[in-house]
Formats: structure tokens, C-alpha cells, sequence
């Protein structure tokens, strides 16, 4: 089996979103100044950041049956929103000139990307 970050549906996904966030960044910017590119920069990076951690926990273990498998996966993705979650409520608290638009743009777009991953051909 090889490990997920290895694989090409995974790295076209990561490379996808960072592309992406950095496109956000760059519109927030010349809109919002600043703030703005922070604000696209980090609506993206939570998604990549909890795709990336979600990549890594899938090549940690070797499981040996189907349902084995199905665990992982299921394991990997709570831990995957969990970390979303605690990024958001994060962003929300602590970044006090955060842009509205490039943030919430940046986030659901890079979200949306996940079923990239799923059409790809390895």
C-alpha cells in the first residue's frame, strides 16, 4: 500500500489547494489590503492543514483487513473536521481584523477541492 501524501490524487488535492489559497490571498489582498491577504491565506490554509494531517494519519497505520481500512478512514476524517473546527474557532477569536469575504471564499472553495482528490486517477 503506498502511504496517502504519496499518492498523485492526494499531492494534485494539496497542491490544488495551496494554489488556490494563494490566488485568494493575493484577490483579499489587492481588495482588502493586509487583511484581506491574511484573511484569504488563512480560509484556505485551514482546509490544507486538515487535508495534509488527514494524508499523514492515513499512512501511519497499515491495517490489514477492509474494516480495518474503514476505521482509519473514518478516524482520519473526525480528526479532520475536529481540526477544522478548532482552526476556525481559532481564526475567529484571535484575528480581530479578519475580512469576511477572501475568509469565507478561500475556506469553502478549498473545502469543495476535497472531492478533487476523489476524481483523479492514481
Amino acid at each position: 500500500m503506498i502511504p496517502p501524501l504519496k499518492t498523485r490524487p492526494i499531492r494534485i488535492l494539496l497542491v490544488s489547494q495551496a494554489l488556490a489559497t494563494l490566488a485568494f490571498a493575493v484577490i483579499g489582498g489587492l481588495w482588502a489590503g493586509r487583511d484581506g491577504a491574511v484573511s484569504g491565506a488563512l480560509g484556505g490554509a485551514i482546509n490544507l492543514v486538515a487535508n495534509f494531517v488527514y494524508a499523514l494519519m492515513g499512512g501511519i497505520v497499515r491495517p490489514a483487513s477492509a474494516i480495518g481500512a474503514l476505521f482509519l478512514i473514518l478516524r482520519a476524517e473526525g480528526f479532520k473536521v475536529a481540526l477544522v473546527l478548532v482552526q476556525l474557532i481559532l481564526v475567529l477569536v484571535l484575528y480581530r481584523a479578519l475580512v469576511s469575504a477572501p475568509f469565507i471564499l478561500a475556506f469553502i472553495v478549498t473545502a469543495l477541492m476535497f472531492g478533487l482528490a476523489l476524481r483523479v486517477r492514481a
